[in-house]
């Protein structure tokens, strides 16, 4: 069984859980998505799943250049637990939030023994994951993908009135990536 410690560290790093109580503390309105604790965690499944499905496990230890699957699967889940950690700033002052959060992450990361390696990569894909594009890297389009699969918009009782809703596919079609 891989022991993912340096994850139970983030989730532990008082700075992380902070940012996640900011997030907290400005959703207690919105009636749409929430970026809870519970939101960042099915990002971080999905996102390593989506890697999994497609074989890609042994491509991204690669072409990342990182020292195994399990440092993988770490950096992986690292992304997806971060992505919106600055969901808050958005809110508040109307910040984007990827870019704000990629800074987060960058101090937040070698606390919890991440390289500066990984901490790149980590925070490319917090950065890169708003807006698909050509030249996003591998984790940060995975980091994408997750992010929009991880929301079952088509049972939302909210879905009509939400703004990212039209920005999406609500079938069950949209898992199958």
């Amino acid at each position: 069984m891989d022991i993912l410690r340096r994850i139970e560290l983030l989730l532990n790093d008082p700075i992380f859980n902070k940012h996640m109580q900011r997030n907290a503390e400005l959703e207690i309105e919105p009636q749409f998505c929430r970026h809870d604790i519970h939101h960042h965690i099915d990002v971080a499944r999905i996102a390593y799943i989506l890697v999994l499905e497609h074989n890609d496990l042994n491509y991204f230890v690669k072409e990342a250049d990182l020292t195994g699957r399990l440092a993988a699967k770490e950096v992986i889940y690292a992304a997806g637990l971060l992505h919106d950690i600055a969901k808050w700033k958005e809110y508040e002052a109307g910040a984007e939030h990827a870019a704000i959060g990629a800074r987060i992450a960058r101090e937040i990361l070698p606390r919890v023994f991440f390289n500066p390696h990984e901490v790149d990569i980590i925070c490319q894909a917090v950065y890169e994951h708003r807006n698909i594009s050509r030249d996003m890297s591998f984790l940060g389009e995975r980091i994408h993908r997750a992010d929009n699969l991880s929301r079952v918009c088509i049972k939302c009782e909210h879905r009509m009135a939400c703004p990212k809703v039209k920005n999406k596919e609500i079938t069950i079609t949209a898992f199958e990536y």
